[in-house]
C-alpha cells in the first residue's frame, strides 16, 4: 500500500465530519449498588463506599464514558452528568459475600446491558481490616476495561471504515509517515486513524497501541486542536492505552515514555518522572524521552537543566518536528529562569521549523512583552488568535498553570501568564 500524507476518503469515508477518530464515541456506562450478600450489617458501609468511590474514580477517569447510576430501586437510573440520558451500553455489578478465615470475598462483573452477556468478571478477596488498596485495585481494574471496550468500539468504527482492510505493518508505515511530518493537528489525526486501523487487523499490536496513546498525548498537549472535553477524554484514552501497551511489553521503552508524557500532561510530575527514569534505563539513546525528562524537570522546579536535556535530545534525532518541539522546550525553560534573548531565539527556531506551533507562539508574545518589545509582542498576539480563534478559555491554566504545585516554578510562571494575558489573549 502507498503511504499518504492525507487520508485516502475511499479507506476513511466519514473522516470529513470528525479529525478525531477515536473519540467519537462515549460509551454508557451504568453502575449498581455492590450487593451485601455477608449477611452482616455491619459490612453494609464497606460495600457502599465501593460503589462510591467506584462512581468517583469513573468520573475522574473515564470522561469517555456516559455514566449513570442504578437507584435503590431497581431499573430506575439516576444521571449522574448534566448530560441527556443516554440508552444505558454496559452494566457493572457486583456482590460482597464472606470469604474464608474471615476475608470478604467481592465478585464484579462488565455485561452488555442489550444482551445481558458477561463481558469481563473477576472474584477478589481481602480483609475487611484493610479493604482500602485491594478495592483501590478492583476499582482501576473495571476503569481500566471499560477503556478497552471504548477502544473496542473505535476499532469496530476504523474496520468498518477499511475496504479494503489494510495490514497493520501497511497501517503503521502510513502513521509514522503522518508523524514524520510537522506537529500539526490533521497529520496527528491521520496517524491515529492509521493505528486504529493497525489494530483493527492486531488488537494487540504494541506499536499501535503506542502510538494511539502517543496521538491522544498529543492533543491534550496542544489545547487549541480541540474543545476541552475531547482533550480530557484523549487523556483517559491515552493513559489507559499506554498502560495495556505496558502490560503486553514491559520493557518497552516507549511505552514508559509515552506514559511519562501523558502523566506530565495531567499534572502528575513525580510519576512522569519515574516514567521517564524507566524509559532512559532501557533505551539511553530515546531522544524523546531526553526531551520530555528535561521539560517535566522544568514543572518540578528546575528549568536550568532543561535546555541540556534538550540538547541531547537534538544530538540523538535531528528530525525538524522533534527539534521544533526541543526549541520550544529550551525556550520556555530560558524563559522561565530569566534568559529572556536566548528564550526569544529558541522560541523563533522552534516556529521557523513549524510556523503553527501554538505553544511556541505563546510563549514568544510572553518573551517578547518582556524584553521590553512590545510592537512584535503584540504582533505574535495577533498571529496566534488569527491562528487558533477558538483556543479554548482556561487552557493555558490547564497546562501551565495548575499542572506544578512547585512554589519555584510558580514564581517563574505566574509574570508570564499576566504578560500573555495583558496582550489580549484569552488563557
Amino acid at each position: 500500500m502507498t503511504s499518504r500524507r492525507s487520508a485516502d476518503p475511499h479507506v476513511f469515508p466519514s473522516l470529513e465530519s470528525s479529525r478525531w477518530a477515536c473519540l467519537l464515541s462515549s460509551i454508557s456506562v451504568t453502575v449498581a449498588p455492590l450487593r451485601n450478600l455477608t449477611g452482616d450489617a455491619n459490612q453494609q458501609h464497606i460495600v457502599e463506599a465501593f460503589t462510591d468511590d467506584l462512581v468517583s474514580n469513573l468520573r475522574r477517569q473515564g470522561r469517555g464514558f456516559s455514566l449513570q447510576r442504578i437507584a435503590n430501586e431497581p431499573g430506575i437510573l439516576v444521571k449522574t452528568s448534566e448530560a441527556a440520558e443516554p440508552k444505558v451500553g454496559y452494566l457493572v455489578t457486583g456482590s460482597a459475600q464472606r470469604g474464608s478465615h474471615g476475608m470478604l470475598r467481592v465478585n464484579v462483573r462488565i455485561m452488555d446491558a442489550a444482551t445481558s452477556e458477561y463481558l469481563w468478571a473477576r472474584r477478589y478477596e481481602f480483609s475487611t481490616e484493610h479493604p482500602v488498596p485491594v478495592q483501590t485495585k478492583i476499582i482501576r481494574r473495571i476503569s481500566r476495561e471499560l477503556h478497552v471496550l471504548l477502544l473496542q468500539d473505535e476499532i469496530r468504527r476504523a474496520s468498518l471504515a477499511s475496504d479494503p482492510e489494510p495490514a497493520p505493518h501497511e497501517c503503521l508505515s502510513s502513521a509514522a509517515m503522518a508523524l514524520e511530518g510537522e506537529l500539526r493537528v490533521e497529520l496527528s489525526a491521520e496517524a491515529q486513524r492509521w493505528f486504529l486501523a493497525a489494530l483493527a487487523g492486531d488488537p494487540r499490536n504494541v506499536e499501535a497501541l503506542v502510538g494511539l496513546a502517543r496521538t491522544c498525548q498529543e492533543l491534550v498537549s496542544n489545547p487549541w486542536w480541540g474543545n476541552p472535553v475531547t482533550a480530557a477524554v484523549a487523556s483517559d484514552l491515552g493513559r489507559e492505552v499506554v498502560a495495556i501497551a505496558l502490560e503486553l511489553a514491559p520493557g518497552h521503552a516507549a511505552a514508559h515514555c509515552v506514559q511519562g508524557m501523558l502523566y506530565s500532561a495531567a499534572g502528575e510530575l513525580d510519576a512522569a518522572e519515574q516514567a521517564f527514569e524507566q524509559a532512559l534505563a532501557m533505551d539511553q539513546g530515546l531522544a524523546i524521552a531526553h526531551g520530555f525528562a528535561g521539560y517535566n524537570a522544568a514543572f518540578l522546579g528546575s528549568a536550568g537543566g532543561a535546555l541540556p536535556a534538550m540538547e541531547r535530545a537534538m544530538r540523538l534525532d535531528r528530525t525538524d518536528r522533534r527539534h521544533s518541539i526541543w526549541f520550544f522546550f529550551g525556550g520556555f525553560a530560558e524563559l522561565l529562569v530569566g534568559r529572556t534573548e536566548a528564550s526569544i531565539a529558541l522560541l523563533q527556531k522552534s516556529l521557523e521549523r513549524n510556523p503553527s506551533y501554538g505553544s511556541a507562539r505563546l510563549f514568544l508574545m510572553a518573551a517578547l512583552s518582556s524584553s521590553g518589545r512590545r510592537n512584535e509582542a503584540a504582533m505574535a498576539a495577533a498571529s496566534f488568535q488569527g491562528e487558533y480563534p477558538d483556543c479554548p478559555a482556561g487552557a493555558f491554566a490547564q497546562l501551565w498553570l495548575s499542572r506544578s504545585a512547585s512554589p519555584a516554578y510558580r514564581a517563574q510562571i505566574f509574570p508570564l501568564f499576566e504578560r500573555i494575558r495583558d496582550l489580549g489573549v484569552t488563557v
